[in-house]
């Protein structure tokens, strides 16, 4: 009986360490922060643009003194939809090839 016991046990720990990743739910999280990060990025770029200019020349190690940020309506929503929707779609092909690598 113990035997029996420690075997189902011992079954179901294994079944369980071989989780699976919802690959639409990593995109829709994924989407929405990055969204939600652009939004606000977009905030600083229009409240204080020269300050946020030199915080990404700080980041991305480049002299972006020069340049000025246009932000439009239309450019605004194509950078949402673009940064949202592409970090989203990357993190689904990676949770679908985390998914489909053998467990060991």
């Amino acid at each position: 009986m113990i035997h029996s016991i420690h075997q189902n046990e011992e079954t179901r720990i294994r079944s369980h360490s071989a989780l699976k990743l919802s690959v639409r739910s990593l995109f829709l999280a994924t989407a929405i922060i990055t969204g939600i990060a652009y939004l606000i990025c977009i905030l600083f770029m229009t409240v204080a643009p020269q300050a946020t200019m030199t915080l990404f020349s700080y980041v991305l190690h480049l002299n972006l003194s020069g340049i000025t940020p246009n932000v439009t309506w239309g450019s605004f929503i194509v950078g949402l939809l673009f940064w949202s929707v592409g970090i989203g779609l990357y993190a689904a092909f990676v949770a679908r090839l985390y998914n489909k690598l053998p467990v060991r």
